[in-house]
């Protein structure tokens, strides 16, 4: 595991809800589980798991079931237990007296989990101690095995649930198994510099080298050197990688004059050009350019990998000059909120990397629909759409149930609000506030919605057009199709 991160997002700052009516307080009693083998395992390769559960104090009841959940961003594929001899077939086998009954579907549980694998118990039971081995990607039929997903993850958690009682009630064990995604090998090098900036005004040169699915690669050993169009004040002779790197960033470059910049990075052993820069303009005038990716989620809500991740890559794998965490509100419990404003006010940096706090207001759509949410500074109020998976109710007076009463409620602060075409699509015409809404989201990961500006023009709006990824999969402002 990487020792820069914590594993897994906190319990505390998950928004996620379970059933309080539980055979025990103790998720110990439910069992444990168990995976093999361990360790750091390519993204988008083929592997074979064997996942065993162990049942605790209360066993399992007959048509008792236990549930292994994964995020809707994992893209691995659909497990399936029809063809032993297909890719992900997954087969389980048990100690006790009982038959097994494996069923799964991508939307067999609840928000963020949503793919589930259910393994019930029919014809018997299971006592403590009696066990259910899982093989992910059984290849004794003759499959391949099972396809891991394309992006990288700190800790890939099979997340297990136990209906000891046959309640229809699942509940977490205590501690579920995971498994690192690793990136594979280079594929793709590529060189990030601004697009605009004025004589003289600093400005960094991002390198990295990507593996097929985007991900930047730390099996990297190169030097390269830079061979730039324009003469650049600051800039090495030579950039070394050295494995486990994932990107090398060179700050504090400029340019005097006027001109047009672009710099090839060359193989210092092979002399092959790795990449080429995009174009940089030189020129005067009042405004530079920066590029943000405003818009992503993290583990914590329904992305993956921490919130801590996901600002680290904006700054340091991305290469962004901005960035924004959005996290679905009804996600969003007290110690998240806290935990985003604390990250903010930690990674922003004064005319280097700007950080706004922020959330989704997820309203369904027929009270308004999504909205991006950027304050000026931290500190500030949550209005969220609802609690739908916050059970502490302490803040649920200030929430802002429709769009309307959102603006009202945002109208003395220091913010901005875009609308956008997320899960649930913005209704401008149900509420507009000309002075906070300045801008209309029309492209993401999620397809583009020219006609929500064209929404905008018809009912005699004026406002901005912006893109963000609206990432879910930790890679904000690099955030790109899976597979």
């Amino acid at each position: 595991m990487s020792s820069r991160f914590k594993a897994v997002p906190e319990p505390t700052l998950m928004g996620e809800v379970f059933t309080d009516a539980l055979p025990t307080e103790d998720p110990v009693l439910f069992g444990h589980a168990d995976i093999s083998p361990k360790g750091a395992f390519e993204a988008r390769s083929i592997q074979t798991f064997n996942l065993t559960y162990t049942a605790g104090r209360y066993g399992l009841d007959d048509t008792g079931s236990i549930r292994i959940v994964f995020r809707f961003t994992a893209d691995g594929g659909d497990l399936q237990m029809d063809d032993p001899t297909a890719l992900n077939y997954v087969s389980a086998t048990t100690s006790a007296s009982c038959a097994l009954r494996l069923g799964f579907s991508a939307d067999g549980h609840v928000r963020p989990w949503y793919q589930a694998l259910t393994v019930r118990v029919s014809k018997g039971y299971l006592r403590e101690g009696d066990w259910i081995k899982i093989t992910l990607g059984d290849t004794s039929g003759g499959s391949p095995g099972m396809r891991l997903q394309s992006m990288c993850e700190t800790a890939f958690t099979y997340r297990v649930l136990a209906d000891c009682c046959a309640t229809g009630h699942y509940h977490p064990i205590a501690e579920s198994p995971t498994v690192q995604i690793a990136p594979g090998q280079p594929a793709v090098w590529k060189a990030v510099i601004p697009t605009l900036r004025r004589p003289g005004e600093w400005f960094r040169l991002g390198v990295k080298a990507e593996d097929l699915y985007g991900n930047p690669s730390d099996k990297v050993d190169a030097t390269l050197t830079p061979e730039p169009s324009l003469p650049v004040a600051g800039l090495p002779d030579r950039i070394s990688f050295k494995r486990g790197q994932r990107a090398v960033t060179i700050d504090n470059l400029a340019i005097p004059e006027p001109g047009i910049l672009t710099i090839a990075l060359r193989d210092s052993e092979t002399g092959e050009v790795r990449c080429r820069t995009n174009p940089m303009t030189v020129q005067e005038g009042k405004l530079a350019g920066y590029w943000g990716d405003m818009h992503g989620q993290s583990g914590e809500s329904v992305g993956l990998n921490t919130a801590r991740e996901y600002f680290d890559f904006a700054r340091n794998l991305a290469f962004l000059d901005a960035t924004s965490h959005q996290a679905n509100d009804f996600q969003i419990n007290h110690a998240f909120w806290a935990h985003i404003n604390e990250l903010t006010a930690e990674y922003h940096e004064d005319g280097r990397f700007l950080t706004l706090p922020g959330y989704e207001w997820s309203g369904n759509t027929g009270v308004g629909g999504d909205r991006n949410v950027y304050f000026q500074e931290e500190g500030r109020v949550i209005h969220r759409s609802s609690h739908a998976l916050i059970k502490d109710r302490a803040e649920i007076l200030t929430d802002s149930p429709t769009a309307q009463i959102l603006f009202q409620d945002l109208a003395d602060e220091d913010c901005v609000v875009y609308a956008h075409i997320g899960g649930r699509p913005a209704d401008v015409a149900y509420a507009h506030d000309a002075r906070l809404e300045t801008a209309m989201e029309i492209h993401s990961a999620w397809g583009t919605f020219e006609w929500l500006t064209a929404d905008c023009f018809a009912l005699g709006y004026r406002v901005g057009v912006v893109a963000n990824s609206d990432g879910h999969k930790g890679r904000p402002g690099a955030s790109y199709p899976g597979a």
